[in-house]
């Protein structure tokens, strides 16, 4: 099987009372400044639900996934619910249930995926239905383009395990939190919660089956503090990595001004530091479980920020 990996980020914003917006977050105050308008005031076109699909696996737990799009340019929807309903040749309705997603932001692809059950196991869905329920979603403006929200997240170190009759998907997603000045405190301008969504596939594209992983923060305790010192007019070698000097044993014993290599040598170090300084970027793992094992294709990483 070969696996492939997509990132779809879209950046979290009116995540209920935590509404969090702009690339790096903004203020509470700024938040509650952006009021929230209902779908009739400005007569929001219904979200696409552009794919979707089900496995109903040996214990008869059904796992499904799907993804949506917000044709509402300028507006994301908050907290928006879809019913779950699979129908059989008859319609009559074998499961039901509703899913969650807490930001669907304009121009971007947003994933989720849940389980249902099917109490009749020689009964077989045929028909499978996801729904928005527009009536209940609350809007708010966003100036963030699509690819700014693509770019927020980066994924890597994707795997894909099986064991004892369950998938395992595993993973590092990572966000760059913009200038925190090397503090390891946390708060909501910095932060950024992520909703990481696996979706498997078969070889035609189509959705089998997803699965969530929950509560994934990202904040500034999670970046390296930086400890390196500015190098220009120290000659390399003569200090450590703190900023130390190195005994004269351990480096090499100069005089006068620094030969142009050392001098160059000095500016590339300026330059790195500067680099390390106005990136602060936060990184942690990921776990996904599908309850079976499912013969699969490709699989589809989607990162939505948002609890």
């Amino acid at each position: 099987m070969k696996l492939s990996k997509k990132l779809v980020a879209v950046l979290s914003a009116g995540v209920m009372a935590f509404a969090l917006f702009g690339m790096a977050g903004c203020s509470s105050s700024e938040s509650a400044a952006n009021v929230e308008k209902t779908t009739e005031e400005i007569n929001a076109q219904d979200l696409n639900v552009t794919g979707s699909g089900f496995t109903v696996l040996p214990d008869q737990t059904v796992s499904y996934a799907f993804t949506v799009e917000n044709p509402n340019e300028g507006y994301v929807a908050n907290s928006v619910t879809f019913t779950i309903e699979g129908y059989d040749a008859n319609d009559v309705m074998l499961i039901g249930g509703g899913e969650t997603i807490q930001e669907v932001y304009p121009g971007v692809t947003t994933a989720a995926a849940g389980t249902s059950y099917l109490s009749d196991a020689s009964a077989e869905i045929v028909r499978f239905e996801i729904k928005p329920l527009m009536q209940n979603v609350l809007w708010t403006k966003t100036t963030d383009t699509p690819d700014q929200l693509n770019s927020m997240f980066q994924l890597s170190d994707t795997q894909v395990t099986e064991s004892d009759g369950a998938m395992t998907i595993t993973g590092t997603i990572s966000a760059d939190l913009g200038d925190t000045e090397g503090s390891a405190e946390s708060s909501l301008d910095s932060r950024k919660d992520a909703h990481v969504v696996a979706i498997l596939r078969d070889a035609d594209g189509n959705i089998l089956c997803g699965g969530t992983a929950m509560g994934i923060m990202l904040d500034p305790s999670m970046t390296p503090i930086n400890t390196t010192v500015p190098s220009s007019g120290v000659v390399p070698g003569t200090v450590d990595e703190e900023g130390n000097p190195v005994e004269p044993n351990d480096a090499e014993l100069v005089s006068g001004e620094p030969t142009e290599e050392q001098a160059q040598d000095a500016a590339a170090q300026d330059a790195q530091l500067a680099e390390e300084q106005t990136s602060n970027v936060a990184s942690t793992t990921f776990t996904i479980t599908i309850p079976g094992i499912v013969d699969y294709a490709t699989v589809d990483v989607y990162a939505t920020p948002g609890i």
